[in-house]
């Protein structure tokens, strides 16, 4: 039994050697399963940081929209201030005491604004800083565009007229008031508002942690900024940013280099009203610190593992070691240093497991943190999140969608189509539907609804969406966002309202311009028939014939469509029906000969009726025969003819020197037309006017005979 003898001696070499090589072929396991779950778990670190990165740039992107919406808000309010202020009498002839009487009824304009009035020819008039100004004064640049073309008018930043510091303005071109002549210089009422008011925008938006958030006019200008406003206001942002937002509407742009030289991703979006620009920004260092607080977190937790299979790996080589001493007859010891050795690791894996407890909790804290901040974020945009799945019919709204109803989550329960429905108005609930049926084919969905909220409140709802598509290009889901524009359609109601009363203010005028005219008549032949004179009554019944011209050519103007451009042919052809009706000329002809299809102003129109009214009443009292109108226009302008078959005029006839009222008449509206009038002698009796393209592009007429 040499070989057992052999195999009990303590202190062998073979035993000296066994025992440490199978200890650490142990331990080598356990390090190889240790870190084949540290890659495994650092993997899924890796993906959850890139979809929490990419969840954040959302934020980011929804913050920067929230953002260029506020903008634009209070631009259409500033919009909405002017149109109402507009309406006010005097303001479109450029009155400064009525604007300034105008303006002091509104009150004091929050956060120094400022209210102008200006014209033209005479620059800016009158403010609420200084009341009426010297002439000239500069005016702001959006007053100034807005005097060169109709519609609303915003400015870029620039110094402001009145305080020097940084400025916008918001203007509006005036309608010309009734009556106004051809040519008026356009008046103009703006809105200037000072950086502070811009940048109330940022005041209470919600940002996420470190996030800094800035404003910029059209050309990339700084209005203000949520962190070290006075540094950078009036400076333009980055270049890269810039190229960024010149490429796309809307985006994120990673890796930019702030005016510190930090790496930053910025989200920015243009309004779509004003064209300035929104931009929240957050440092790269902050992501990178999330990826590695992930990581240690990791560690921490791997931690109590490794130790478990270490201990598992000493007490596996323990029992081992007593199995073979107890072969080799060796006493068995009661190792009570390793005991401990085991008591202290499972101790400090006891520990490992509580901290990574703790880093558990804090990570809970903090993605709760960021789901609130994300709803407040909704609630104070007035947007909430929705998504219907085409597959179920399931619909989810967000807390802030149940909001936007007026409802609580958690009393009513998840959404559905029926209490959706249940909210839209009976008048809309079709299209609103058939919106989102559309959506499935065009992958696209808008809509405007009007719903009412649970406390009872109409309010307008306007709903956007896209729809996920499966790899096989089937649709599966809709997600969308709804904001309520209630606001912006009630502007858009009060604004038709005054453009409703404004038209019925000019109906009522005409009305009475009508009567008025009719009152004249019948007073001048009342005074024609008790005058003993009888060239005083000829000269009243002349007149009254005259009243009668201009009431048709009112009539014709401003009870069809007041304001509008008139067809030539027709007003003339009814011009000429009226006249032989009126002047007692059936036993004359009257012959019209004019192109269809050419239209003039009002103004124009109602000048050119005067005219060939006196024509034909002077070719009625003096001429004889057929009379015979011609109108044809042409590139240079249009031509208008009127002949009778009389003797015609002499060859030293001079209309300027003429007494009559008629010619007179006929050449003042002949220069109201910029055209050129000239009297033809010659055995019949012809008048041609030529007519200018435009009243701009002629002088003022002359008359001309040969």
């Amino acid at each position: 039994m040499g070989g057992a003898d052999s195999l009990r001696k303590p202190g062998t070499a073979g035993q000296g050697r066994s025992a440490p090589s199978l200890r650490l072929r142990l331990l080598a396991l356990v390090a190889l399963l240790v870190l084949a779950l540290i890659a495994l778990g650092a993997l899924a670190v890796w993906q959850a940081h890139g979809e929490g990165r990419r969840q954040a740039e959302g934020r980011l992107l929804s913050a920067a929209r929230t953002l260029s919406h506020r903008i634009d808000l209070e631009f259409v309010r500033a919009e909405a201030l002017l149109t109402g202020l507009a309406a006010q009498p005097g303001l479109a002839e450029g009155d400064a005491e009525a604007f300034l009487a105008a303006a002091a009824r509104l009150g004091p304009l929050p956060d120094g604004r400022v209210l102008g009035l200006a014209r033209l020819d005479q620059g800016q008039i009158a403010n609420t800083a200084r009341g009426r100004l010297p002439a000239p004064t500069p005016m702001p640049p959006a007053l100034a565009a807005a005097l060169a073309a109709e519609g609303t008018a915003i400015s870029n930043q620039y110094p402001g007229t009145v305080t020097g510091r940084p400025t916008v303005a918001v203007a509006i071109r005036l309608r010309p008031a009734p009556g106004a002549p051809p040519g008026e210089p356009p008046v103009a009422l703006g809105l200037s508002l000072p950086g502070e008011a811009i940048g109330a925008a940022l005041a209470g938006m919600p940002l996420p942690p470190g996030a800094v958030a800035g404003l910029m006019d059209r050309e990339g200008v700084i209005l203000a900024r949520s962190a070290g406003s006075a540094a950078v206001v009036g400076q333009r942002a980055v270049p890269a940013l810039l190229q960024a937002m010149a490429a796309t509407p809307e985006g994120v742009a990673r890796g930019l280099s702030n005016r510190d030289g930090e790496a930053s991703v910025v989200a920015f979006a243009r309004a779509p009203i004003s064209g300035y620009g929104a931009a929240v920004a957050m440092r790269e260092a902050q992501f990178e610190a999330e990826l590695h607080a992930a990581l240690l977190r990791l560690a921490l937790s791997a931690l109590p593992v490794a130790v478990m299979g270490i201990a598992l790996a000493l007490l596996l080589g323990l029992r081992l070691r007593r199995a073979l001493g107890a072969l080799s007859g060796t006493p068995d010891g009661t190792r009570l240093a390793e005991v401990e050795e085991l008591a202290r690791a499972l101790a400090e894996a006891d520990a490992a497991r509580a901290t990574a407890d703790a880093a558990r909790s804090a990570s809970e804290a903090a993605l709760r943190e960021r789901t609130a901040w994300l709803e407040q974020a909704q609630r104070a945009a007035a947007v909430g999140t929705w998504m219907w799945d085409f597959t179920t019919a399931e619909l989810r709204w967000s807390e802030a969608m149940f909001r936007l109803y007026g409802l609580d989550p958690a009393r009513h329960g998840p959404a559905t189509l029926a209490l959706w429905r249940s909210h839209v108005l009976p008048e809309d609930r079709a299209a609103g539907i058939a919106a989102l049926e559309r959506a499935r084919a065009t992958g696209r969905h808008e809509a405007e609804v009007r719903i009412r909220r649970a406390d009872g409140a109409i309010r307008w709802i306007r709903a956007s969406g896209a729809v996920d598509y499966a790899p096989d290009g089937t649709p599966l889901r809709l997600v969308g966002a709804s904001h309520d524009i209630t606001e912006q359609r009630l502007l858009a109601q009060e604004r038709e309202a005054r453009i409703a009363e404004k038209d019925l203010l000019v109906q009522e005028m005409h009305h009475r311009v009508k009567n008025s005219l009719q009152l004249v008549q019948g007073l001048l032949l009342m005074q024609a028939r008790d005058a003993a004179d009888p060239a005083l009554a000829e000269k009243l019944r002349e007149a009254a014939g005259r009243i009668v011209s201009i009431a048709a050519v009112h009539r014709r103007l401003y009870e069809g469509a007041p304001g509008e451009a008139q067809e030539v042919a027709e007003h003339l052809g009814g011009l000429v029906d009226d006249l032989t009706r009126s002047l007692g000329s059936s036993d004359r002809r009257i012959d019209l000969e004019v192109d269809s299809g050419m239209r003039l102003p009002a103004d124009r129109m109602a000048a050119l009726g005067l005219l060939v009214t006196e024509l034909v009443t002077n070719a009625l009292k003096h001429g004889a025969g057929r009379i015979t109108i011609r109108f044809t226009p042409g590139a240079e302008g249009a031509v208008l003819e009127v002949t009778d078959e009389g003797t015609g005029f002499a060859a030293d006839f001079d209309p300027t020197a003429v007494r009559g009222l008629g010619m007179r008449v006929a050449l003042a509206m002949a220069r109201q037309l910029r055209g050129v009038m000239e009297v033809l002698p010659g055995p019949h009796g012809r008048v041609v006017v030529r007519l200018p393209p435009t009243t701009e592009d002629a002088a003022d007429a002359v008359p001309k005979s040969d």
